[in-house]
C-alpha cells in the first residue's frame, strides 16, 4: 500500500547536533532534514556577527581624574539595506517559481493519495513569498523566476508519484541552498533570519520528499549537491 502523506511539519525539534556535511568528488554538499541543526548551526556566526554590536574602545589619558576610556558601537541594522533589496526580491521570485511548478504538478494526477502534501507544500511556498514580499513592500517584485520554472516545468507534468517526487525534492534543494547563500550576503537582520528559517524548512521538505520517492539511501536522505541560483547582476 502507498504511504500517504497529508502534511508537514515545518516546526523545529530538539535533536542532536549533526554532523558537517561531507565533500566528495570535489562537489559541495548541504545538509537536509535531520542534518539541518548542523546546517543552522553554519549560520550562526554570519547572524550573529549582525546580530552583536561590534565595539571599539579608544584609548583615553591615563593621569588621574581624566575622563574615561570612549567606548563606540555600531549595531547592524534590523531592516533590508538597499543592497539588500535585491537579493531578497530574487528569494521571493524563487519562492512564487516553486508556487507555480507545484500548481502544475497539482493538476495531474500523478501526487495521487499524497495530494494533501502538495498542495500542503504549494501553500507554504506561497507563504514564503508573502512573507519576503512584506519585507519588501512596494519594492517586491511579486513575479516568479520564469527561467527555474521553464526549467523545471516538464518534470512536474510527470506522471508517476515517483517522479514528481524527484522533481519536487530537487527544486526544495536548489531553494535551500540559493537561500544559504543570499543570508551569507545580506546586511539586515531580519531579511536573514527570514531567510534562514525558509531554508530550514525546505531542507525538511526534501527529505519528506526523498522517502516519498523510494529513497533509501541516507546520503540522499540528508545530503543535497543541489548548485544555488544566482541573481543577475545589475
Amino acid at each position: 500500500m502507498e504511504r500517504t502523506y497529508s502534511r508537514v511539519d515545518i516546526d523545529l525539534a530538539a535533536t542532536p547536533t549533526a554532523d558537517s556535511a561531507t565533500t566528495e568528488h570535489g562537489s559541495r554538499r548541504h545538509l537536509l532534514g535531520a542534518g539541518i541543526v548542523g546546517l543552522a548551526a553554519s549560520l550562526l556566526p554570519q547572524l550573529s556577527a549582525r546580530v552583536n554590536a561590534s565595539a571599539t574602545t579608544t584609548p583615553g589619558d591615563s593621569t588621574p581624574g581624566s575622563e574615561p576610556a570612549a567606548t563606540t558601537t555600531t549595531a547592524p541594522p534590523r531592516r533590508p539595506t538597499d543592497a539588500d533589496t535585491p537579493l531578497l526580491a530574487f528569494a521571493q521570485q524563487a519562492e512564487e517559481a516553486a508556487v507555480m511548478l507545484f500548481d502544475i504538478a497539482l493538476k495531474g494526477k500523478a501526487p495521487g493519495d499524497s495530494v494533501a502534501l502538495f498542495a500542503t507544500l504549494r501553500d507554504t511556498h506561497q507563504s514564503y513569498a508573502q512573507a519576503v514580499s512584506g519585507f519588501l513592500g512596494r519594492l517586491a517584485p511579486n513575479t516568479a523566476a520564469t527561467e527555474l520554472v521553464d526549467a523545471m516545468k516538464s518534470r512536474f507534468e510527470a506522471t508517476s508519484l515517483k517522479e514528481i517526487a524527484s522533481a519536487a525534492y530537487d527544486l526544495e534543494s536548489i531553494l535551500m541552498v540559493t537561500h544559504q547563500e543570499l543570508v551569507g550576503q545580506l546586511i539586515g537582520t531580519n531579511g536573514a533570519a527570514l531567510l534562514a528559517s525558509i531554508l530550514i524548512a525546505e531542507a525538511r521538505h526534501a527529505t519528506v520528499l526523498a522517502d516519498i520517492g523510494g529513497q533509501k539511501d541516507l546520503d540522499t536522505l540528508l545530503l543535497s549537491d543541489a548548485a544555488a541560483l544566482e541573481p543577475k547582476k545589475g
